[in-house]
């Protein structure tokens, strides 16, 4: 069966269900972006623009003819008289008008001219600082044109001219600035952080592949999840939380994965199930422990292996003996039921890694594993076997096909994309069933704590201690979730 996406598909997913989450980080971009680049404008001296518009006609006659002919003899000679606007000939005399505020360099950078297409009128625009003067200098401007204008026609007619240029809209003072605009600004800088965000929103999902939450689980395999566990705090309570906080937020995790379990073995028979991730530290020991616990709540018979014969932590957890244990019914030198330990008072039975061995896959894979397994699937109800990680050691791929299931824990802060991919197509290979994934050290809900939290008001009552809270604390020492396989 094929568990894993696209990844054109499982990209794009990842991207979108992150811009939907982080939504409130484009609203923020979009605001610092409008808010800076209006700031910055109002730092920004500002420039106002005077404009004069002329009149250009052609006395040529009184027919139709003659109008349409001298018409269109003036509009081919508008670009001609654009460039004269911004000649020595005129700019020398705007520079004595001015009293030489300006000389005739920067005026050519202020004054520009627009000759609109098919028409005989030119305006003639004039940027500055000083509204006033911008207005002064469109006039002048407009006022040398036309004379410099008449006197070449007249030069070339030989007497009076007959090319006239009229101002038919002088410049007045502008009221407000021209630029920089600063309500066009806000707009751009707006745009341009959102922008920004979703490309580095995008960049983010593109570097980082790691397995955070339930979406980018499901975005990236279609393996069920059976449930999600979170970030415990560091604490010197050595127990599995299921034993530490048995009415805890974390336990209650647990026996929502049993239910999924549960559900998952509807159409597919799991008594033998192996727990197993893709690397090292993703914390499938503890998952195994606290799975078990829970399971044993329902008075069933639960036996739990530790198969892990490369680093074998189950033993050290809970304080009990490993010197006898997995291996050493393997070898044929005790049987099962003088091998398993009895954990307190409950259902549950422990059957520790033993002596480790030389070969351990080897031993793994023999037909008295084989017929261990077989012999557990008869004295009890449900069997979990910790195995170790897919991807570090070939165990699991002997393990895998043994047992009716194999469940992968993946650790939020750790998979990335690439390994959980790995990890499904080294289990599929197999042929093994996998049940589904269990989603390790995602962060912590917040509305989840404050339903589990402790009643501040209220009559005062002896609460009820439940039998895992009377199981004693490992005389090992402490050993936290991040720290056990």
């Amino acid at each position: 069966m094929a568990v894993t996406r696209s990844a054109g598909t499982t990209l794009s997913a990842r991207i979108v269900s992150t811009v939907a989450k982080r939504w409130y980080v484009i609203v923020m971009a979009a605001a610092i972006g409008a808010v800076g680049a209006f700031a910055m404008s109002a730092t920004v001296t500002p420039s106002y623009t005077s404009s004069t518009s002329l009149f250009f006609s052609l006395n040529a006659g009184d027919s139709a003819s003659d109008f349409n002919q001298a018409s269109a003899y003036t509009q081919s000679q508008m670009l001609s008289y654009a460039q004269l606007a911004t000649s020595s000939v005129v700019l020398d005399q705007v520079v004595k008008d001015i009293d030489s505020k300006l000389d005739k360099e920067e005026l050519r950078k202020r004054i520009a001219v627009l000759t609109p297409q098919n028409t005989v009128i030119m305006d003639i625009k004039v940027s500055t600082t000083d509204p006033d003067l911008s207005a002064l200098i469109a006039n002048s401007t407009g006022k040398n044109l036309k004379l410099a204008v008449s006197a070449i026609s007249s030069g070339k007619s030989g007497g009076q001219s007959d090319l006239q240029a009229n101002v038919i809209e002088p410049a007045v003072p502008a009221d407000f600035q021209s630029s920089p605009d600063k309500k066009r600004d806000a707009i751009f800088g707006g745009i341009l952080g959102v922008l920004v965000s979703l490309f580095a929103i995008g960049l983010s999902v593109v570097i980082d592949t790691k397995v955070r939450s339930e979406e980018i689980l499901k975005s990236m395999t279609n393996l069920p999840l059976l449930g999600t566990v979170e970030r415990n705090r560091a604490s010197q309570d050595g127990r599995p939380v299921a034993l530490s906080a048995p009415n805890g937020p974390a336990t209650e995790r647990f026996r929502q994965i049993r239910a999924g379990l549960r559900f998952a073995s509807a159409g597919h028979e799991m008594t033998t199930i192996a727990i197993t991730s893709g690397s090292p530290s993703e914390g499938k020991t503890l998952t195994s422990m606290n799975l078990a616990l829970v399971m044993a709540e329902s008075k069933e018979r639960i036996l739990l292996i530790d198969a892990d014969l490369r680093r074998p932590r189950i033993a050290e957890c809970i304080g009990f003996e490993g010197a006898i244990g997995l291996t050493t019914v393997l070898v044929g030198d005790v049987s099962l039921q003088d091998a398993v330990q009895k954990f307190g008072n409950t259902t549950l039975d422990i059957l520790t890694a033993g002596g480790i061995p030389p070969n351990p896959a080897q031993l793994l894979g023999s037909m008295p594993m084989q017929n261990l397994l077989e012999q557990a699937k008869r004295d009890y109800d449900f069997v979990i076997v910790d195995t170790a990680p897919v991807l570090a050691v070939a165990d699991v791929a002997v393990i895998a096909g043994v047992v009716d299931s194999v469940v992968l824990v993946v650790d939020s802060t750790k998979v990335r994309q690439a390994q959980l991919e790995q990890a499904i197509e080294a289990l599929e290979t197999t042929g093994a069933h996998i049940s589904g994934a269990i989603l390790n050290r995602v962060k912590p809900s917040k509305s989840h704590d404050v339903y589990y939290q402790k009643p501040v008001a209220g009559p005062p009552h002896a609460k009820k201690k439940t039998w895992l809270e009377m199981v004693p604390l490992a005389k090992s020492g402490a050993h936290s979730l991040e720290s056990t396989d």
